[in-house]
Order: C-alpha cells, then structure tokens, then sequence
C-alpha cells in the first residue's frame, strides 16, 4: 500500500500483515501475524512491524513489536510494543518513554475522493 501525508509531503510505502480465522468450530475470531515493513524516501526512516500471533497454550492476543530506523545514519530511533488495539510504549533512543493508549484516541474520518475522480483501481 501507498500512504501520502499531503501536509508533510511524505510518501510511505507499506505491507500488510497477514489475517489469521482462529476457533472457526467456536466464536470466531481474526489474529493479524507477520511482519511489516514501511518506508519513507523523503524523510529515509523505515519500520518494522511484528504481528505477534497468540501461542496455542497462553499468551496474549493482538501483540506487537516496532522498530523504527533512521536508514541514512543506520540509527534505531525507537522501538515500541504492546497491542496494536490497546496500550503501546515507545521506548526512544534518548532514554524517554511514551506510552499510548489507543482507545483514548480520536477517531479521525478519511478524506476520499468522489468516485467520479478516483482511478480505476482505488478503493474507497
């Protein structure tokens, strides 16, 4: 996937993680598993995302690890883990924490196109 930050003039490049239907004889559920790689050319910093997938026996659910890159000075800038949809801390180079929440975040509506002015293969 492409990513445009039109404010920032940045570009980021993405892959997604894999979907996993987990106790389909039971309630189902769906596990992302996998990494994912992002990339900006503008600004030469990168990300690796880990989709941890839950063990058979414990374990928690939806975990994940970061790692973002500044490429030009091949320098990790923070690493991050927790749950993609909960609580997530950031640990940055300098020593400093911060720690996310992401059910306090605002829910922000995509900005799309008319369908009249959209290619042929977007996607609304």
């Amino acid at each position: 996937g492409v990513l445009y930050l039109l404010e920032h003039e940045e570009e980021y490049v993405f892959t997604l993680p894999s979907a996993y239907a987990r106790s389909i004889l039971t309630i189902p559920w769906v596990e992302l598993g996998g990494k994912v790689n992002i990339s900006c050319a503008r600004t030469g910093y990168s990300a690796t995302v880990t989709f941890h997938t839950k063990p058979f026996y414990g374990g928690k659910v939806h975990r994940v690890t970061a790692e973002v890159k500044h490429n030009p000075t091949n320098t990790i800038v923070c690493k991050a883990q927790g749950e993609w949809n909960g609580t997530l801390e950031f640990t940055y180079s300098n020593g400093e924490t911060k720690v996310i929440d992401t059910n306090k975040l605002p829910v922000i509506r995509k900005k799309i196109r008319p369908i009249a002015k959209q290619g042929p293969l977007e996607s609304r």
